[in-house]
């Protein structure tokens, strides 16, 4: 008696040939191609039918005299359910030389771009290209990128390791629970649980660390925000004419909450103005402005609010005592750092030397051998 092989996943799936994917209105989004196919142990991924049962699903190639499951692994049965094959791992399901797999991690061959579309994995992906603008890859455990990484947005909940450095363009937004190792970083957005290395420079970029941040070259530009502790091994500031601030001793997830209410914030003032302009231009456009003015005023006044009760929470974390910059290289003008509310600005050319918080107010000295580590 013949049987049929019904698949939960895509048998001929080859990630040389994928698809756009179809949205609700018959438009494709090119950034979506269902790269890979997501199981999470337990999932049902094959089973055993009778022919007849089959229906319209019917292929050839999947009839069998004899109820034998390729079952590679990753793969497993249940004594109670002999002819259904699960996935006994979380990862994501393929053929592979006539077997059935579950495979983690996940490892792409190229660039992701066009061609891959978008990666979500339920595991660690290993990226043997670049990431390219536009694009997204996000990872239930650790994210590695051979190349660099453009303007994309790169979530790892795991760790994150950028060996061929990031040119972010102003857009690039990276994550990770864990700990954030870049070979360099310019005009990027990066939030770490723990701490972020940087091998080479990092410029033009907005730091948020969990613990720690290093970077071996030059830190020029930005806002960096680590809880406890920064090493530029260079050069710290770039001159009067650029940016560069430290912020420790405050959670830095909370004040990158602080950051992105402050955008808000910005974009509801220039609504409100734009608003009222418009209603003054007479009572035809009352109908279509007046709503949209109270509702934005009535989130103005939601998120004035809620950045009360974060700074409850910002103020709740603050941990100044251990907090240091340490700087074995230069130091230039420019560069202003906060250890909780105490405030420095620097002023002069600096070498060698440590920040550090003592009774309300930012004080430095010569690194040698007094590092608090």
């Amino acid at each position: 008696m013949p049987f049929f092989l019904k698949h939960y996943f895509d048998p001929d799936w080859d990630p040389a040939k994928l698809k756009p994917e179809e949205q609700a209105d018959g438009s494709v989004d090119h950034h979506e191609r269902q790269f890979v196919k997501n199981v999470s142990a337990g999932d049902l991924i094959a089973e055993w039918l009778p022919l007849e049962e089959a229906g319209e699903e019917l292929d050839e190639r999947f009839v069998f005299e004899e109820k034998a499951f390729p079952a590679g692994r990753g793969t497993g049965i249940r004594r109670e359910s002999p002819d259904k094959l699960f996935a006994a791992v979380d990862g994501y399901v393929c053929y592979k030389e006539g077997r059935i797999l579950v495979r983690n991690p996940l490892t792409v061959h190229s660039d992701i771009d066009y061609h891959t579309g978008n990666v979500d994995f339920v595991g660690s992906v290993v990226v043997e290209g670049a990431v390219r603008t536009g694009f997204s890859v996000e990872a239930a455990d650790d994210v590695r990128v051979n190349a660099q990484i453009e303007g994309a947005a790169v979530t790892a909940r795991g760790n994150l390791d950028c060996r061929g450095g990031v040119k972010g363009g102003k857009e690039a937004i990276l994550r990770a629970t864990k700990d954030m190792r870049l070979a360099f970083c310019e005009y990027a957005t990066l939030l770490a649980g723990g701490d972020i290395l940087v091998k080479g420079a990092l410029m033009h970029s907005d730091a948020y660390a969990g613990k720690r941040l290093a970077v071996g070259g030059r830190l020029t530009g930005g806002s960096i925000c680590a809880y406890k502790y920064i090493y530029v091994g260079g050069q710290l500031g770039g001159g009067m004419d650029t940016d560069t601030s430290l912020i420790l001793g405050y959670q830095p997830t909370l004040l990158y909450a602080d950051q992105r209410y402050n955008q808000r914030i910005k974009v509801l003032h220039e609504d409100i103005a734009f608003f009222e302009k418009a209603l003054n231009r007479g009572e035809e456009f009352r109908a279509e402005y007046e709503p949209r003015l109270e509702s934005a005023r009535s989130e103005l006044e939601l998120l004035k609010d809620m950045k009360v009760e974060l700074w409850d929470g910002i103020y709740a974390t603050e941990r100044l005592d251990d907090c240091r910059v340490l700087v074995p290289g230069v130091v230039r003008p420019g560069v202003e750092i906060c250890i909780g509310s105490a405030y420095y600005r620097v002023d002069d050319f600096l070498e060698d030397v440590f920040f550090y918080y003592d009774n309300g107010e930012v004080k430095y000295g010569a690194s040698t051998g007094k590092m608090k580590k």
